[in-house]
């Protein structure tokens, strides 16, 4: 029972930060938003999951939350990168040394990650997209996340 309190509050508070965030963006960081997603493909959740789950091609997720949010869970992939997203320019190449490899870039709410992705098509990588929604679009859509508990399932 204390597992499932922890767990329902874990994900109830990515969320809220999700929003409080959102709430934040001024104009100019709205259009430099949106115009990151006209120049950078986005991955659903569901083909996200599709392709985890039947392990044919070979990907790199690259997860640019902060350190303190990795508590929160984690979607389990393969091959997988840490980078804040303060970090994508300084250490990508030193990380992801392949400019052809496929990356997905993964934040909370799919906004860190649209941004990361550009930098990361700006540095040169060919195949690059995003998980729309981030880690909170992947539980919204009933995906579970790795917890140091086990999987982490929304509660709907």
């Amino acid at each position: 029972m204390k597992n499932y309190i922890l767990i329902s509050l874990l994900s109830s508070l990515l969320l809220v930060s999700n929003l409080n965030a959102a709430k934040k963006m001024t104009d100019t960081t709205k259009k430099i938003m949106q115009q990151a997603q006209k120049e950078i493909k986005f991955i659903t959740a569901e083909e996200f999951h599709t392709l985890i789950d039947e392990d044919k091609i070979e990907f790199v997720q690259l997860d640019v939350r902060e350190n303190n949010q990795y508590g929160h869970g984690e979607i389990w992939s393969m091959e997988k990168v840490k980078l804040t997203r303060g970090y994508v320019e300084y250490k990508a190449e030193h990380a992801i040394p392949n400019k052809k490899a496929k990356i997905i870039v993964v934040c909370c709410s799919g906004k860190r990650a649209v941004l990361a992705a550009k930098t990361m098509k700006e540095l040169g990588y060919k195949d690059v997209t995003y998980l729309k929604g981030g880690v909170s679009g992947w539980l919204s859509s009933g995906y579970p996340l790795d917890t140091v508990f086990g999987e982490l399932y929304l509660k709907k």
